[in-house]
């Protein structure tokens, strides 16, 4: 499904969505958004199943960018990042970065990153793309944009990774998920929201929103306050249940093999960078 078509389906859903919840419903949730928050869920120190990143040969890529409003096709710098879980992602980095060793230097920024992410999230994601600015990130299905100067401001807290979380929520579970009727139920049987953001969007946000806190409480419970941890389960329960029961669930681990890993043997002849 191209980006456009995704976004129009969200449009048109949202309406009857939202009007399912009255306006007492979505009022003061607890946090105005995962973003504004300071909660290092996931550190840059964390193991990555990163392997190696493979240079590809240029070609036209179709990419969502809000500089524009628009999907313009790029003659973008093309990368392929293994992973040891077997799972691989196309990085397609904006010409505009000026050269070849420019467009390598983002690509393994990212790709790093990318494998501190559980591999139910990272096997949804097929593309990861990259343009220079400061604008929001946003994704649809099988596929996250990024915005340079944006990732360094989240860098420079420590949010990297949350972003990178939120958004491949959006790009592998979205689809399935998000208007799922065990999902809507437990939206309804909750009564309110985690953040504001959430209560804006609650059928395209909720569940990216919802999804890294309740993962932190699951799998990471020292980074998370216990404040927090009381203030989000008395807010969210039913999602909370949701999301340990489909996606993160404690008896189960976050990395798993999907399929052989990606020879990078080649990478010591310098056909590509390892770590």
């Amino acid at each position: 499904m191209g980006t456009l078509n995704f976004l129009a389906r969200l449009v048109l859903v949202s309406a009857p969505l939202a009007a399912t919840f009255g306006q007492a419903a979505i009022a003061d949730p607890p946090y105005d958004d995962t973003v504004g928050t300071v909660f290092d869920i996931i550190k840059s120190s964390d193991a990555t199943t990163f392997m190696c990143l493979k240079g590809l040969d240029r070609a036209e890529r179709q990419i969502w960018d809000k500089r524009v409003d628009g999907e313009p096709t790029v003659m973008a710098y093309l990368f392929q990042a293994h992973y040891s879980d077997g799972t691989n992602i196309e990085i397609a980095i904006n010409p505009e970065f000026g050269s070849q060793e420019a467009a390598q230097t983002q690509a393994l920024r990212f790709a790093k990153p990318l494998g501190r992410l559980p591999t139910l999230l990272r096997q949804g994601i097929e593309k990861f793309s990259l343009h220079k600015g400061d604008r929001g990130f946003h994704a649809g299905s099988g596929q996250v944009v990024f915005y340079s100067d944006a990732a360094s401001q989240r860098e420079s807290y420590d949010h990297l990774e949350e972003s990178l979380f939120h958004e491949a929520v959006h790009a592998s579970l979205d689809e399935a998920h998000r208007l799922a009727p065990g999902w809507i139920a437990a939206q309804q049987a909750d009564g309110g929201f985690l953040t504001n953001y959430a209560a804006r969007s609650p059928e395209r946000e909720d569940l990216a929103e919802t999804a890294l806190f309740a993962f932190a409480i699951l799998h990471f419970p020292d980074r998370f306050p216990p404040n927090d941890t009381d203030e989000v389960l008395k807010a969210i329960p039913h999602r909370y249940a949701y999301i340990r029961e489909h996606f993160f669930p404690i008896d189960k681990p976050l990395t798993w093999q999907v399929a052989p890993p990606a020879d990078c043997s080649d990478c010591a002849g310098g056909s590509c960078i390892n770590d």
